[in-house]
């Protein structure tokens, strides 16, 4: 009886940590199923912002581009004047 008893004690012990093992697992999946979505949703934020940076930053481009050519026109003009003013 001793040796089934102590059999028996280890097929428990077993089975005992075989469902706690499944437990464990399905209970860290679920956390884990949880930080993953909070990510997905911090990644989007953060997504969102860099792209509001990069519009941000591709319009001052723009403006600057167009501050520029308007300033070598007028530099342009300015010489053409200038030309014109000595040929005459």
């Amino acid at each position: 009886m001793g040796r089934s008893s102590v059999l028996g004690s280890l097929v428990a012990l077993l089975i005992g940590l075989a469902i706690g093992a499944a437990a464990l697992s399905w209970w860290e999946g679920g956390r884990q199923s949880v930080q993953i979505e909070a990510l997905k949703v911090r990644q989007a934020d953060e997504r969102g912002q860099v792209q509001a940076k990069i519009k941000q930053l591709t319009d001052e481009l723009n403006s600057e581009k167009q501050r520029r050519e308007a300033l070598e026109q007028v530099v342009q003009q300015a010489q053409e004047k200038a030309q014109s003013g000595k040929r005459r």
